[in-house]
This record gives C-alpha cells, sequence and structure tokens, in this order.
C-alpha cells in the first residue's frame, strides 16, 4: 500500500517539479540532454534532505540513457535550481525512471488475458 504523504511534501514536490520544468524548457541543459522527456513527479524524503525526481522519456528506449546523463549533472541542476526557487534549502536530486506505465499495461494484459476472460464469464 502507497503511504500517504503530507501537504506540505506535496507542495514542495510540486514546487521542485515546477521549476526543474521551467529549467528544461529555458534551455538550461540542453548541451547535456537532448533527448525529450518528461518529470513525472517528485518525491521529497521526509526532512526534505534528498528528492527523487522520476523521469520518461518519449522515445521508451532512451529510459535508461536519460536516467543517467541526468544523474551525471544532478549537482548542475541542483545548482540551478537553488538559484531559481525559493526553497530554504535545496534537496539532492536522484532521478529514476517512471515505470507506472510500465506497470499499467502490465495489469491491462492480465485483465485481457484468456484466463481472466474465462472467469469473468462463469
Amino acid at each position: 500500500m502507497k503511504k500517504e504523504i503530507s501537504k506540505r511534501h506535496y507542495q514542495i514536490g510540486e514546487s521542485i517539479k515546477r521549476t526543474l520544468s521551467n529549467l528544461f524548457m529555458q534551455g538550461k541543459f540542453e548541451y547535456k540532454i537532448k533527448d525529450l522527456f518528461s518529470i513525472i513527479e517528485v518525491v521529497p524524503s521526509k526532512a526534505f534532505e534528498t528528492a527523487v525526481v522520476y523521469v520518461a522519456a518519449f522515445d521508451a528506449n532512451q529510459n535508461k540513457k536519460l536516467v543517467d546523463d541526468l544523474n551525471a549533472i544532478a549537482s548542475q541542476i541542483r545548482y540551478e535550481l537553488a538559484n531559481n526557487s525559493e526553497l530554504r534549502s535545496t534537496p539532492v536530486l536522484i532521478f529514476k525512471e517512471d515505470t507506472s506505465f510500465d506497470y499499467a499495461k502490465k495489469i491491462e494484459d492480465i485483465l485481457n488475458s484468456s484466463e481472466v476472460k474465462k472467469d469473468l464469464e462463469s
């Protein structure tokens, strides 16, 4: 069961997400990151020391490369985040691949399987 996050954690995560999106749209890291991608969710840790940034490349085959590239320049991204946000302290950013689409596809495949359809008919 997924643990509920507090309103404050949600607000900080959304603030980081917005600021990061703006930085990438302004082309701050265009020389390093050339893939199109989306920031799906930002989940700050309990004490706001770290934040996990879930990303997904538009070309699903590029997800691993994208995450590696983002983690390689995470300190530069954190520096820009600190200079462009109103956060008291800037968390260490950890980029991870978003797997929610894969999970949804897996569930859809299970629901469309012949075994489940047979069970529903009986």
